[in-house]
């Protein structure tokens, strides 16, 4: 253990001591006018009280300097990544040297990174002359796929291309303290690549990394205009000749000349770099993050402050004691009446805790510190078996026992389930171990333990199954005693009928008796059904070969993370209702999605292209 902010102790030192000198220099002062007009001396108790008072605030202040334990591994929660798509939607990006154009192909790959980016946050953002933010961070697939698929069909293509400027305003959007290069994210940027502006400058923090996908060709092609049914109406001139546009790879490579985390892709009709893209953003994810675990130094601070209060605690009872002799007077007579009988303290004396060997505390140790293999670690939870530290053990089994490991450590996780008393979490277990293992002398072992924990918990069950028959033989007599009144008031009824239709009578009265054949059937039916109800709820042992559902487990790593968001993606499907309103939502994005402007200047693109 040490201090960390050990920059502060001289002014702490300085601090108490200047305290200490003014606290003393205005007792004596305080004390010398008492003694020459009252003539009294200072006591003892009041100068114990300003000496452990004094030593309370010198703690306190010590406390300030955060003392910190050794460094220690813990499993942390992994964030989501922050991801943010800035498509380019300039007038170049109409050209149709791929396939269904430039502007398509970039909609057709940010569709499917979306739908491929497991445990990203993602916003999108649209950029020519002037860059706009059209969803911010969401982890919502249907609504981003919703929004992109609307852009796919807009007719506000146009304007110029000033990537700089769009990637500048772009990190504005993550969540930094101060300076933009504390932020911390990914950039993914679909472009040809065709800077409007003069320079390009692009200066990006470390914890940034920076994508671009070139969509178009070197060789290049035409503009194409469109009315807004989507007709054709020429190609884009400029001094009467049509304008041809070109993918440039080396403004692509200047773009990321400055940034420490750069990769880019050329993509043609037939290219799908997603997977790249979402590696190269893992790879650096999970060299900031670990993989799941977080290293700390645990704070010891409460060490000082605990003593602090104590000691000034004391300083108030040395000088109030003139207060406090009658309580504690009392409170120590009381203590002497009924302080405890010490027989009675004998028996109620809990047993000592088994002190763990010498070894297995070293071991324990060096996994706390992280310097213990899987290996390792397994023999450690064996060991604290044998020394009846079940709980333990079984944790540790639950972190780092696999489904592959040897029939040995099989045994043992399954035994140390069962001594838990987590009967149904071990069943998989020992289900693995009558069907897999060849070991005879493990199986009858495993046996021996199934039915130690029976026989333990075999009280309770029979305890549980006499109130169950208890309670279905009350709920039988119920029944009955409302069966009998029915048939009562049936009889009643038939009395009160005219004697004269004997014929109809005597057709009712073998109705009546139809009847009661048919409620003692249906009763017989009833019995044989909740028969077989609790044949259902008796556990055949047959059925211990079938293994129970597994019970969820966090995440210990991003690959990890990532299957478990794409299986609930695959279980949820959007309603039909909610299709149709995204459908018309895509109408009304298209009126906020043109980035165009007419305005030419220094601080605007100089081409409309």
């Amino acid at each position: 253990m040490n201090f960390v902010n050990t920059q502060y102790l001289p002014h702490i030192i300085g601090g108490a001591l200047a305290f200490a000198l003014l606290l003393t220099f205005l007792n004596r002062k305080y004390f010398n006018w008492v003694k020459t007009y009252w003539f009294f001396e200072r006591s003892w108790m009041s100068r114990f009280s300003a000496f452990f008072y004094i030593a309370s605030i010198f703690l306190m202040l010590a406390s300030l300097l955060d003392l910190r334990g050794p460094e220690e591994r813990v499993k942390s929660v992994l964030p989501d990544q922050r991801t943010i798509i800035i498509l380019d939607s300039s007038a170049s990006m109409l050209a149709e040297d791929v396939r269904p154009s430039r502007f398509g192909k970039a909609i057709q790959l940010a569709r499917h990174f979306v739908k491929n980016a497991a445990g990203h946050q993602i916003s999108v953002v649209l950029f020519s002359d002037i860059q706009k933010r059209l969803i911010p961070f969401t982890d919502d697939v249907d609504l981003l796929d919703s929004r992109l698929a609307a852009m796919e069909k807009t007719n506000s293509v146009s304007g110029g291309s000033n990537i700089s400027q769009a990637i500048a305003e772009a990190v504005g959007y993550f969540d930094f303290e101060g300076d933009k290069k504390s932020a911390v994210g990914n950039i993914l940027v679909f472009t040809d690549a065709e800077e409007s502006e003069d320079g390009m400058d692009v200066e990006l923090g470390n914890n940034i990394n920076l994508a671009v996908v070139g969509v178009g060709t070197a060789k290049g092609g035409n503009i194409p205009l469109r009315w807004d049914d989507g007709s054709f109406r020429g190609y884009k001139t400029q001094k009467g000749e049509p304008v041809t546009t070109r993918l440039d790879e080396n403004y692509i490579k200047k773009i990321g000349k400055n940034v420490k985390n750069y990769k880019y892709w050329i993509a043609n009709s037939y290219s799908l770099p997603t997977e790249d893209i979402l590696n190269f953003f893992r790879g650096t994810y999970n060299k900031a993050h670990g993989k799941g675990d977080m290293r700390i130094r645990p704070v010891f601070s409460h060490l000082i402050l605990i003593p602090a209060i104590i000691v000034y605690c004391v300083s108030v009872i040395f000088g109030r004691f003139g207060s406090f002799k009658k309580i504690v007077s009392i409170a120590l007579l009381l203590f002497s009446f009924f302080g405890g009988n010490p027989a009675h303290a004998q028996d109620e004396e809990q047993k000592p805790t088994k002190q763990l060997p010498a070894a297995l505390l070293r071991d324990m140790d060096k996994m706390k510190k992280g310097k213990a293999n899987r290996k390792e670690v397994l023999k450690i939870a064996e060991n604290l078996m044998k020394n009846n530290e079940d709980q333990r053990a079984n944790e540790l089994y639950k972190e780092y026992a696999k489904d592959g490991d040897e029939q040995e450590v099989l045994f043992n996780r399954a035994t140390a389930l069962l001594k838990t008393n987590q009967l149904d979490a071990a069943m998989p277990l020992i289900q693995d171990i009558f069907k897999n293992v060849k070991n005879e002398e493990i199986k009858n072992r495993m046996r021996h333990n199934i039915l130690l924990t029976m026989n333990q918990g075999g009280g309770k069950s029979k305890d549980k199954s006499d109130k169950q028959d208890k309670k279905d033989k009350e709920d039988s007599k119920d029944d009955k005693g409302k069966e009998g009144k029915e048939g009562q008031e049936k009889d009643d009824q038939n009395k009160k009928d005219d004697k004269g239709k004997e014929g109809k009578n005597g057709k009712e009265n073998k109705d009546n008796k139809d009847g009661k054949g048919s409620q003692d059937q249906n009763k017989k039916k009833d019995e044989s059904e909740g028969k077989d109800k609790d044949d259902k709820n008796k556990k055949d042992p047959k059925d211990l070969d079938k293994p129970d559902r597994p019970e969820p487990t966090k995440p210990q790593s991003l690959e990890e993370k990532e299957k478990m968001i794409e299986q609930k993606r695959r279980m949820v499907k959007t309603p039909a209702m909610v299709k149709q309103i995204m459908s018309d939502d895509r109408e009304l994005q298209k009126k906020m999605m043109d980035t165009s402007t007419n305005e030419r200047g220094s601080s605007k693109p100089k081409r409309d292209w």
